[in-house]
C-alpha cells in the first residue's frame, strides 16, 4: 500500500492556510493605520505649543435691587465682609447701610468698625 501522506501540499494552499493568511493581512495593516493614527496626534517634541487660550471670565454684575430692600442689604453685607476679608473698612459701606436702615428693617449687623 502506497503512503498517501508523502504527497501532501502546503499549508497556505488549504483553505484554513488562506484563511489564517488573509485574517494576518488584516491584522496588520489594520495594526499599522493605528499606529499611523496614533503618530499623527501624538505632538511632536519640538513643537512648540502655541498661545494658550485666554479664559473666558464673565463679568461680575450686581443686581440693582430697590433701596432699603432685604435683597440690597443683603448685598451690603456682602460687600461689607469681602471688604474686611481685605483688611479694609469702607466708611461709605456703613453710611449706605444704616441710611437704608437694614438693622432696623431686619436685624441685620456689620460688626464693630476698626479703629485706625
Amino acid at each position: 500500500m502506497a503512503d498517501q501522506g508523502s504527497e501532501r501540499s502546503s499549508f497556505w494552499t488549504s483553505l484554513p492556510g488562506i484563511l489564517t493568511g488573509v485574517a494576518a493581512l488584516i491584522t496588520a495593516v489594520g495594526g499599522l493605520g493605528g499606529l499611523a493614527i496614533w503618530q499623527h496626534n501624538k505632538p511632536s517634541p519640538t513643537a512648540s505649543p502655541g498661545p494658550t487660550p485666554a479664559p473666558i471670565v464673565e463679568p461680575v454684575v450686581k443686581p440693582d435691587y430697590p433701596e432699603g430692600s432685604r435683597q440690597w442689604c443683603d448685598q451690603k453685607v456682602a460687600d461689607w465682609s469681602a471688604e474686611m476679608a481685605k483688611g479694609t473698612d469702607d466708611a461709605a459701606l456703613r453710611a449706605a447701610f444704616r441710611q437704608g436702615e437694614c438693622g432696623k428693617k431686619y436685624g441685620l449687623r456689620l460688626g464693630k468698625a476698626e479703629a485706625k
